[in-house]
């Protein structure tokens, strides 16, 4: 398969022209990014009479379900001949769980992506790590194909853009992402919902869930690193699931004094999702890399194959040299 990096909006729209049958994959474990993006091109690319189907393996968080009116699968069609397939926020194949098939089983593939340890994995790769979100480069493809933003293509923008820059707190928030984020506000979509939606409709589940991941609390070096940490035990105890826990990392980041706060999430026995957010200078990416993961300098991730304590003390001897 010959590999193309594509950096013109215009040739991503020129592929789409081409395509009728069109395949939307968000990644596993889906954020607002992943899940607002994939259904604003999905909305876009059925103005111009094509049939596009996005399809997800994980369930969408209780806080961008206001989204799903539309058309989500959690399977396909065999009989469906696709002409195009779409990882959308994927910054590998393992991003994209038991639906990599479609990449390899397709004749066009296309990667639309801004996490820096992006691998390129598609006949077609638009990767820009300088973009705040992937609804930056979706708004983008949008616009060259001269579709119009609707109030619910600009709703789904400006979640994408909202849940990947923390409220455009993060330092990923360019000039740029505040003109995009203007334009959409102009579409007259509902802020207020929006924002309640997404960061003011917590259930009890995750409130105590919360409280008990607090008490997993750990600093090191001085306090420059703060760890938390969800059990298996934990989410059946409070009746939670793995993606009720998302966000807890920011409360170990967002202690004064800590550089980076990490959080460890028990998937099974011995498999254990990790996340890491850094406040300053640390690139958490070269951290997540050691255990082959990835993402950006500042959020990035892995999945570590041990107990729950060994993976925490893999970490701390690998943070030591970054800190």
């Amino acid at each position: 398969m010959k590999i193309q990096k594509i950096n013109n909006p215009k040739e991503i729209a020129e592929l789409f022209y081409k395509a009728h049958n069109i395949l939307l994959l968000p990644h596993i474990i889906p954020d607002g990014d992943t899940i607002g993006s994939s259904i604003a091109l999905y909305l876009a690319l059925k103005k111009l009479g094509k049939n596009p189907y996005v399809l997800i393996e994980d369930d969408i968080p209780y806080n961008i379900e206001f989204l799903m009116p539309y058309n989500i699968c959690y399977d396909l069609d065999e009989e469906i001949v696709l002409d195009l397939v779409v990882s959308i926020d994927c910054s590998d194949t393992d991003r994209l769980g038991d639906r990599r098939k479609y990449v390899d089983q397709v004749k066009s593939s296309l990667n639309i992506d801004h996490h820096v340890t992006n691998t390129n994995f598609a006949m077609y790769n638009y990767v820009d790590s300088k973009a705040a979100a992937t609804g930056e480069l979706v708004y983008s493809i949008i616009k060259a194909l001269e579709v119009p933003i609707t109030k619910d293509i600009a709703t789904c923008i400006y979640t994408a853009l909202s849940t990947d820059t923390g409220s455009f707190k993060y330092d990923n928030t360019s000039p740029k992402t505040h003109r995009i984020a203007a334009e959409l506000l102009e579409k007259n979509i509902d802020l207020n919902r929006i924002t309640t939606e997404i960061y003011q409709k917590k259930p009890i589940h995750k409130v105590r869930l919360l409280s008990a991941a607090l008490n997993t609390l750990e600093f090191y070096f001085e306090g420059k690193l703060a760890i938390l940490s969800i059990t298996k035990d934990m989410l059946e105890e409070n009746k939670a699931k793995i993606e009720d826990a998302d966000n807890f990392i920011e409360f170990a980041r967002d202690i004064d004094g800590v550089e980076v706060g990490v959080l460890l999430k028990e998937v099974s026995k011995n498999q254990i999702k990790v996340g890491f957010r850094a406040k300053y200078d640390v690139d958490v990416s070269k951290v997540a890399k050691v255990f082959d993961g990835g993402g950006h300098k500042k959020a990035s991730g892995c999945t570590i194959y041990s107990s729950i304590e060994e993976a925490k003390r893999n970490i701390v001897k690998i943070i030591d040299n970054y800190l």
